[in-house]
């Protein structure tokens, strides 16, 4: 309950610390660890401390204060040389200034070249260097991966550039030549039966199977019969095949530019809105297209402008065609004929039906206050 005579503040901190002695208690004690915290930071002279404040005052922005406050934390125990070398480190030992025009020409120092070499040691490794690490025989098995023949010479060239240093490092890890030499025959085979986009990527894989693993149960062709990818001689020589068995089956023929055209006309001509008693129906098809060219169809509704979705509107369709009664002659293949219906997916009757349509047939109003009466009886039964 709320005390009388008490201000909202002091409600909240009621609420908050269980009375006004313990709120009290809790300012003390954050009133305390700021003064530690500010007496352990290092005292700055008073000129030094001007000209920041000045420098704040003149490059203050919205949204830089939090950030200054975050970098000063951060980089609280870094003096000014560990930040000379931490940039020239990032810039690889160049100094720049800070505008364009203003760059300084100055001698590079030992330390400066020191830092650079550090830096260039860590970001630019060279895989070439790194592979004369690995045994000469998975050399050579990752050297097949990579090579490549020039279209105007025999010669091939390995281009180990292919590999990031880092990848690299990681076989040299697996320690053992079988578990090193099963990772570069296993990228080996996939190059031989499939494309490989990243090697690094694939090999990184590789080696995570075999730390996980192990290297016991890796597919490797070892005697190279294994499924290998098609050339592009043999990639047209299939496709010319294709093309004449299509030709032999009355499929496919050739066009004025000489190219290869199927031809469907006989897939067509099998698709039929009046179905014979004699015929063996297969499947069903929803089309939807104009009232005057589907006239003659056995099951047909008419779309109009409405408010029903494409949901709704072809359950009621699927509804009408199954309880519709049919032509007396085609009674022998009306049980067929309903199964099809029903068997047709729900996206294909969406796909094929138009949005915001009104139902007109016979029997139309029927279905739907039928459907409507269902609906409200299941919505009965589940609030009972």
């Amino acid at each position: 309950k709320k005390k009388k005579g008490l201000s909202a503040r002091d409600r909240k901190l009621i609420k908050k610390y269980g009375s006004l002695e313990a709120a009290e208690e809790a300012a003390k004690l954050r009133e305390k660890e700021e003064a530690e915290r500010v007496a352990k930071q290092p005292k700055k002279t008073a000129d030094a401390s001007n000209s920041n404040a000045k420098e704040r005052k003149v490059e203050a922005k919205r949204g830089k204060k939090s950030k200054m406050k975050r970098a000063a934390r951060k980089y609280d125990d870094q003096d000014d040389e560990d930040r000379e070398l931490a940039l020239m480190a990032l810039h690889g030992g160049e100094k720049k200034g800070k505008k364009k025009g203003k760059q300084k020409n100055s001698v590079t120092s030992d330390t400066q070249k020191k830092a650079s070499a550090e830096a260039a040691a860590l970001l630019l490794k060279d895989p070439s260097k790194v592979v004369e690490k690995l045994p000469e025989a998975v050399q050579k098995a990752l050297a097949a991966c990579v090579s490549i023949k020039a279209a105007d010479s025999t010669e091939e060239t390995i281009r180990w550039d292919k590999f990031d240093a880092d990848v690299l490092d990681q076989v040299v890890a697996l320690e053992t030549e079988p578990r090193q030499l099963a990772a570069a025959n296993r990228l080996l085979t996939l190059k031989q039966s499939s494309r490989i986009d990243n090697f690094s990527a694939s090999l990184a894989g590789i080696v995570r199977t075999i730390q996980r693993y192990g290297h016991e149960h890796l597919e490797i062709d070892t005697t190279g019969e294994g499924a290998k990818r098609k050339t592009k001689a043999e990639k047209e020589k299939e496709k010319e095949a294709w093309k004449e068995a299509l030709a032999e089956e009355g499929i496919a023929g050739g066009d004025e530019d000489g190219e290869d055209a199927v031809d469907d006309t006989a897939e067509l001509m099998k698709l039929t809105g009046k179905p014979h008693p004699d015929d063996i129906l297969q499947y069903a098809v929803p089309v939807c297209a104009p009232y005057y060219t589907l006239s003659q169809y056995k099951y047909k509704v008419k779309l109009t402008p409405g408010n029903q979705k494409r949901g709704k509107a072809a359950k009621q369709c699927v509804d009408m065609f199954v309880k519709s009664d049919g032509d007396k002659s085609s009674s022998r293949n009306r049980e067929r004929e309903r199964e099809l219906i029903k068997h047709v997916v729900d996206n294909d009757w969406v796909q094929a039906i138009c949005a915001n349509v009104k139902i007109s047939a016979a029997g139309a109003s029927k279905a739907a206050k039928k459907h409507k009466a269902s609906h409200k009886k299941k919505a009965s039964k589940k609030k009972k």
